[in-house]
């Protein structure tokens, strides 16, 4: 008998942790914290970071990043700025990622970082572009 409330205990318990990290996992994917719109890109930190893998979904923009560190925390903002984006001098809105690696003097290399970030203030139809110091990406 004593055997048998054990069992029933860990499973009470198991199910209580999978329906909170099922519940955490949905309430994180929708705080994501809002574009910075019309600024200035050179206002903000670019310390050095790489995109592993970028993309929309829903009203969402997940940014896969790397980065060098490991021993402070490191800060990422998303803006959007009017900018020159083409030979022809065309002003489109695009956006930028801003990194702020607090001074991190470690050597770590963080392979996978996930951000995500709310975009749905700008998801209207048109073409999406985000701009990385060493790329250019047309998201839709």
């Amino acid at each position: 008998m004593l055997f048998f409330k054990i069992k029933r205990h860990k499973f009470k318990t198991l199910l209580f942790v999978s329906i909170l990290c099922v519940y955490s996992c949905d309430r994180q994917t929708n705080n994501c914290p809002i574009l910075i719109q019309n600024v200035s890109a050179t206002d903000f930190l670019m310390d050095l970071y790489w995109i592993n893998e970028i993309e929309i979904v829903e009203d969402q923009l997940l940014i896969n990043v790397s980065y060098g560190g490991g021993c402070e925390q490191h800060d990422f903002l998303l803006i959007s700025s009017n900018t020159n984006i083409n030979e022809d001098g065309d002003q489109l809105d695009a956006l930028f990622l801003s990194h702020d690696a607090n001074n991190d003097l470690c050597e770590a290399l963080i392979l996978e970082h996930q951000l995500c970030f709310d975009i749905s203030n700008i998801i209207n139809g048109d073409i999406v572009y985000f701009i990385h110091p060493d790329s250019l990406y047309q998201l839709n």
